[in-house]
């Protein structure tokens, strides 16, 4: 039953569609984190949200060349704004595009067509605003965060119809025809079977497609941002890691959109002035859940590192580099963690205990909530307290996250180095 359980989910992990989900996001996170760059560049360290510039005055303000450049900066500070808008703000635009190409090729279809066939299909389904005399408009509002799973689901879609008419072979051209012009003639009708579905749901029907999955989303969204889902998400990943499995392969391809919503919503409450509404966007868990990788095992490098068995300070000196990079798997498998009864335990109890921590740090304000996506390869207070806006306190409460599950881990370490010690004791005697 067990063995069939894990089956299922490592195929789950390889599905087509999904596998298109997580590798449209990753290819959009450059644009991410350029765009959470530029809105960091627009708030100076230890200004508030709120653009209240007291806290950092008195630091800038005391020779002419940094009062002038002060007061520069405070009055065009938003123009740091633009490209986070340009990237952002229209996140799923990019993601639709992004998803549709990851799919087709998968499916070993031309992706650049199948990527603007996405990109045009959820594009159709925004209602533009009639503004007048200056024209229609689309609300970019609806090309963010909000619209993000409709964009996944059009991004697949378009690959779906675009497949499902390949296999009629309507047009049988040459073989002499140039493949661009091959290409076009394949998407003409795929992309009219989109264009036209879209247009009587939305124009003939009546049917707004982004209010109708905000309605439908809502309660995941709201169910995803609790302390509930922060254990049951760490139990799920640490359990299918024990087994051997990437258990993040198979929770990020179902949860990262949502983290990735998150994000957006709380990047732009931020830059409106405005607190962060969301406690877990993903660099809640990247920076405050998992330090050093999944399971939060940087602390239990630090303890291979000062171990009396020559093995484990061996694995730790291998691992401490990648540990800090938040890369764990030459702890998880050298010691090894996988299948290892003794330290399952804390692989379990650490990171669940560190969501729990860091969920009520943020419930109750002690730390701004994050709301940028930084480079994942930095070491982990920094990443927490770039992510967070430079808030201090957010370091604050990474090192002590980091002493809790050194803390966490330190008893079944001692079980694992007092076995090692006796093996190699026992091969030193012979």
């Amino acid at each position: 039953m067990g063995k069939t359980f894990f089956a299922v989910l490592s195929r789950l992990s390889e599905s087509k569609h999904l596998k298109a989900v997580r590798d449209g996001i990753i290819a959009v996170l450059p644009l991410i984190i350029v765009g959470s760059f530029f809105l960091l560049a627009g708030q100076l360290p230890g200004a508030e949200p709120k653009k209240d510039w007291s806290s950092v005055e008195f630091f800038l303000n005391r020779s002419s060349f940094t009062h002038s450049v002060f007061h520069w900066y405070v009055l065009n500070h938003a123009i740091f704004l633009t490209p986070y808008i340009l990237t952002m703000d229209v996140i799923s635009l990019y993601v639709a595009f992004s998803t549709a190409a990851a799919l087709a090729k998968l499916y070993q279809f031309d992706p650049i067509s199948n990527g603007l066939m996405g990109a045009g299909a959820f594009l159709l389904t925004l209602v533009p605003q009639n503004m007048g005399k200056a024209g229609l408009f689309l609300s970019l509002k609806e090309m963010g965060g909000t619209g993000l799973f409709l964009a996944i689901v059009f991004g697949i879609v378009s690959v779906e119809v675009y497949r499902f008419w390949k296999k009629i072979h309507v047009f049988k051209l040459p073989e002499t025809v140039p493949p661009a012009v091959l290409e076009a003639f394949y998407s003409m009708l795929p992309f009219l079977s989109l264009c036209t579905g879209i247009w009587i749901l939305r124009d003939l029907l009546g049917i707004n497609l982004q209010a109708e999955f905000l309605v439908v989303l809502k309660p995941i969204e709201t169910l995803g941002d609790t302390l509930t889902a922060v254990i049951l998400i760490n139990l799920i990943i640490q359990v299918i890691w024990f087994m051997g499995v990437r258990g993040e392969a198979v929770v990020f391809t179902i949860m990262l959109p949502l983290w990735l919503v998150f994000l957006q919503k709380n990047a732009n409450a931020v830059a409106a002035g405005h607190p962060a509404p969301y406690i877990t966007a993903f660099p809640f868990y990247q920076w405050f859940v998992w330090i050093g990788g999944t399971g939060t095992t940087l602390g239990l490098c630090f303890l291979l590192l000062m171990s009396r068995s020559k093995t484990l300070k061996s694995i730790g000196k291998l691992g401490i580099i990648p540990s800090l990079c938040n890369i764990n798997e030459p702890v998880v498998f050298g010691i090894p963690i996988v299948l290892n009864p003794i330290l399952f335990v804390p692989f379990i109890i650490a990171p669940v205990s560190s969501g729990i921590l860091a969920y009520l740090a943020f419930q109750f304000h002690f730390v701004h909530r994050p709301y940028l996506w930084v480079p994942w390869t930095l070491p982990s207070p920094i990443g927490a307290f770039l992510a967070c806006g430079y808030d201090w306190r957010a370091l604050v409460l990474n090192l002590v996250i980091l002493f809790v599950s050194t803390a966490i881990y330190f008893p079944f370490f001692k079980q694992i180095e007092k076995k090692y010690l006796e093996e190699e004791s026992q091969s030193s005697s012979h």
